[in-house]
């Protein structure tokens, strides 16, 4: 057991170690490891836990963007400080080891979205519902179409894999209260057993560009201005898909690439 020289805060401990200081939030994923190797006198013990807060800010710090930070236990995009979900997640992922890139491509991505309901609500619904998210940081929806390709309702789009259909953004319904109105749709995988169409298609959405995610069917499906058809999934004799859309991060579809 050796001593290790430490000052306790109301919210926070400072560490000294090998010549170094350390300062670590209560909130921080590391707090309770160090804590507990302050305790028992363990400088292995804490050496690893401050490697591992270094080794979060390093990948993070190498994730290619100057719009994303993190200080101490908080992730700020620009001078704003990203709370819930996407925060959690990405903190997580860091702590396994994983990749954090498409991740704080996606968050950059969608911190471009103006509505801020879209991006308090965003984030869960693909978490929710599932959606993966692509290495430039959209994500992946599904899409029921007619036999021709064309959309259900209208029978005017053409959504054959490559095409992009877009519209003035403006144009799209922002009233989440209103669960069938003007917009581009797409849907969780959950969504498609309560809409009609004899294709299943695969979308791939900038985060930027959503606008609403109604109420109805526990918010399982979206409305933007803007995708592109990136696959098409075989159905099954229940008319739902014989696979679902990969559920890790993936460069696997779409032209957008990887970083």
């Amino acid at each position: 057991m050796s001593k290790i020289n430490f000052i306790l805060g109301g919210d926070s401990i400072t560490v000294f170690l090998d010549g170094n200081s350390y300062t670590i939030n209560k909130q921080a994923h590391t707090y309770e490891i160090v804590l507990k190797a302050v305790r028992e006198g363990n400088i292995n013990a804490l050496r690893d836990a401050v490697n591992i807060r270094q080794g979060i800010v390093a990948s993070l710090a190498k994730t290619g963007g100057d719009k994303v930070r993190i200080e101490d236990n908080a992730i700020f995009y620009c001078d704003r400080e990203v709370t819930g979900l996407i925060s959690s997640r990405i903190f997580e992922m860091l702590r396994l080891g994983l990749s954090v890139k498409p991740m704080v491509r996606f968050l950059e991505n969608m911190m471009e979205n103006p509505s801020k309901r879209a991006v308090d609500e965003l984030f869960s619904f693909i978490d929710a519902c599932r959606l993966p998210i692509t290495d430039d940081g959209h994500f992946l929806a599904y899409k029921r179409v007619r036999d021709n390709h064309f959309d259900v309702h209208s029978g005017t789009m053409d959504n054959s894999v490559g095409k992009i259909l877009e519209m003035s953004r403006n144009m799209v319904d922002e009233d989440k209260n209103r669960t069938c109105s003007a917009g581009l749709h797409f849907c969780s995988y959950d969504y498609l057993a309560h809409f009609g169409g004899e294709r299943i298609m695969v979308l791939k959405i900038n985060p930027k560009d959503v606008v609403a995610i109604p109420a109805d069917y526990n918010n399982s499906k979206g409305r933007t201005c803007r995708y592109e058809v990136v696959d098409e999934l075989p159905v099954n004799e229940y008319r739902m898909p014989e696979r679902t859309i990969t559920d890790d991060y993936t460069d696997q579809y779409g032209s957008g690439g990887s970083w």
